[in-house]
């Protein structure tokens, strides 16, 4: 499990801000990696993972949230700096010769991400409504069921307008 964010920018913070709620609840066998961006070195963590989830703020959602499966995409931009999670499993398809382990993107509302700002009230919100959404998804069998079986509203729909792929739709902090 991968919570993404930066803690001095707003509401970048809500993957280490919802990473420090999975951490206390201790899910058993769980890897928690709380980062600022993904790195092309992360691909050696997706090895031995059954699924991996990705956690992220997101501006332009409809609703609190959105949960969708994600897969490689190797035409995205390889940065040494910043990936996408499409990017990121291309990375680990490429170095491992093999499909990476399910994967999943839990976009959480942001609205505002300048630096020494504090949580937005919409983006508290988003973080509630999706801690109480992931509580009984903290398993592996919790997320693929999750895929196949959550509520349209918090589907991922394919949605033009977004500035940057899957999970990191606010400009690079």
């Amino acid at each position: 499990m991968f919570a993404i964010g930066n803690d001095a920018r707003g509401d970048d913070a809500l993957g280490p801000q919802l990473a420090v709620r999975i951490e206390q609840a201790s899910p058993p066998g769980l890897k928690l990696f709380a980062e600022y961006q993904l790195q092309i070195e992360h691909a050696l963590d997706l090895r031995g993972a059954a699924a991996v989830l990705f956690i992220d703020a997101a501006v332009g959602l409809e609703q609190a949230f959105e949960f969708h499966r994600t897969v490689p995409d190797p035409a995205a931009p390889l940065l040494s700096h910043a990936l996408s999670p499409g990017a990121l499993l291309a990375v680990f398809e490429r170095i491992e010769g093999r499909a990476p382990p399910p994967a999943f993107v839990l976009a959480l509302r942001g609205k505002s991400f300048e630096l020494g700002e504090s949580l937005s009230a919409p983006a508290a919100s988003a973080l509630e409504a999706g801690w109480t959404w992931l509580c009984s998804r903290l398993s592996v069998s919790g997320l693929l069921a999750a895929a196949t079986g959550a509520p349209p509203e918090h589907q991922q729909r394919n949605r033009a307008g977004h500035d940057a792929p899957e999970g990191r739709p606010h400009a690079e902090q």
